[in-house]
């Protein structure tokens, strides 16, 4: 067997010294993005006539009514809708209305629904509990399929502190949530 010829510099495959130690220079290259390139930071969005309108009605998210029956708040959504919508807020580290660019956490969450629960009252299945506490809530987002975690006060309170959110930022509801309130 012959054997393998040695590798030169002269090579074009060839790497016989090691990479440089200086770091390769980033101001010779245009900007890759021409058409942001000297964007504005974004301002807050707009809102809309009907959002305005909410806001300016009531000086607190919590404030809004929602329509009950029978001194409970319907569910129109189910367990895991509310659990994205939830997870999603913490995800994307959205302002809490009503302060001062605090973002969303679980123990903040926890704290306004337990804030939700003073101000409209227990609700009978829940009587014995002031509102979700961290760890349950956690457990609840934790939690997977259609209703897993339907039975938690995590589930209603989130979804009632959605709902007054949906309403305060003046949010569309969904197809499926149209259908389930005609049902």
């Amino acid at each position: 067997m012959p054997k393998a010829k040695a590798l030169t510099a002269k090579d074009d495959n060839a790497r016989v010294s090691p990479y440089s130690k200086s770091k390769p220079s980033t101001n010779d290259k245009p900007p890759t993005d021409k058409e942001n390139a000297n964007a504005k930071p974004a301002s807050k969005p707009k809102l809309s006539k009907a959002a305005a309108e909410i806001q300016s009605q009531y000086s607190d998210f919590r404030d809004i009514p929602l329509d009950e029956y029978d001194g409970e708040v319907p569910c129109y959504d189910d367990a895991s809708v509310v659990r994205r919508k939830l997870n999603k807020l913490l995800t994307d580290k959205q302002c809490i209305p009503g302060t001062n660019n605090k973002k969303w956490t679980q123990a903040g969450m926890s704290k306004e629904m337990e804030e939700l629960e003073r101000r409209m009252g227990a609700v009978e299945c829940h009587k014995n509990s002031n509102g979700p506490s961290t760890r349950s809530l956690g457990t609840f987002l934790k939690k997977k399929g259609k209703m897993g975690g339907g039975d938690s006060p995590a589930y209603y309170w989130g979804y009632v502190m959605l709902e007054k959110l949906r309403i305060w930022e003046g949010g569309k509801k969904s197809k499926a949530r149209e259908e389930a309130e005609k049902e």
